[in-house]
């Protein structure tokens, strides 16, 4: 499948386990709760958006997750129920920390960025939707979409 702007990819994870060889398993339920938080979330559905998605490859780089075959490059990031989805680069994200806006739009301009916004609030139901960097700047100002605007987001 190859990806297009805009367009809002609807996915279920139906197997995954965390367990020892003597049987010794966390509950689903536990699982659930663990990757409806996108700091554990986030390295497993950067591996499986490229499974969805081949043409991408991840490459884990400072601004970007992700290169497509024709080398266009897209930083992942996750919609969670707690923060919505902060579109600035992680080390702006944080106590203390400072947001400059000004450097989130020239990375974006400088590497032609593409985000793939991750919606893992009702894991294990997963939404995916593609969208170019500027426009989602241009739309959600502040580098953030509020929890509140979710279903405006990814049915709008």
């Amino acid at each position: 499948m190859r990806y297009e702007l805009n367009k809002v990819y609807h996915k279920k994870i139906i197997t995954f386990s965390f367990g020892d060889a003597d049987g010794v398993t966390l509950s689903v339920e536990d699982l659930i709760e663990l990757l409806k938080d996108g700091r554990f979330c986030s390295p497993f559905m950067e591996k499986m958006v490229c499974k969805w998605f081949p043409e991408l490859t991840n490459v884990n780089q400072k601004k970007y997750d992700h290169i497509c075959e024709k080398g266009n490059k897209i930083e992942q990031k996750g919609f969670t129920r707690a923060t919505g989805c902060k579109f600035i680069p992680s080390n702006m994200i944080g106590e203390g920390r400072h947001k400059d806006l000004d450097i989130v739009a020239e990375g974006i301009k400088e590497h032609n960025l593409t985000y793939c916004i991750v919606d893992i609030v009702d894991f294990p139901s997963i939404r995916i939707k593609f969208i170019d960097g500027k426009k989602l700047l241009r739309e959600y100002p502040s580098g953030e979409i509020h929890s509140r605007f979710r279903e405006e987001f990814f049915n709008g």
